[in-house]
């Protein structure tokens, strides 16, 4: 599970870095099944300008959509794909009762080694 949730981040980290001409629909989402949680993760600059913060936007959601994630499953997923940068997570408000939304300072690009 970390393996992958650290390669969705590596995704990001690649299509923010250099753009690619064509966006791949499901590169930047993960179904995570030990923990029935499906994981969005993109990198930009907020606001979208060049003085911008770079950061993460992840937005996490049960596969089945029958409840919001647990405190416990989010901070596993933040910790598996941000390492210690999932300590400056902030979660946003919005996204409705079903969905958790988060930004993660942009950091080392390779948590944990």
């Amino acid at each position: 599970m970390a393996a992958e949730l650290r390669g969705l981040r590596a995704r990001a980290d690649e299509d923010f870095l250099s753009p690619p001409g064509v966006k791949l629909s499901g590169r930047h989402q993960l179904d995570v099944a030990e923990l029935g949680l499906r994981v969005a993760v993109t990198r930009s600059r907020y606001p979208n300008r060049d003085d911008g913060v770079d950061q993460y936007a992840v937005t996490l959601t049960r596969s089945r959509l029958d409840e919001r994630p647990a405190d416990g499953e989010v901070r596993m997923v933040l910790e598996a794909a941000f390492g210690a940068s999932a300590g400056e997570a902030i979660e946003r408000a919005g996204g409705g009762p079903l969905v958790r939304m988060f930004r993660v300072p942009a950091g080392d690009p390779h948590p944990g080694g």
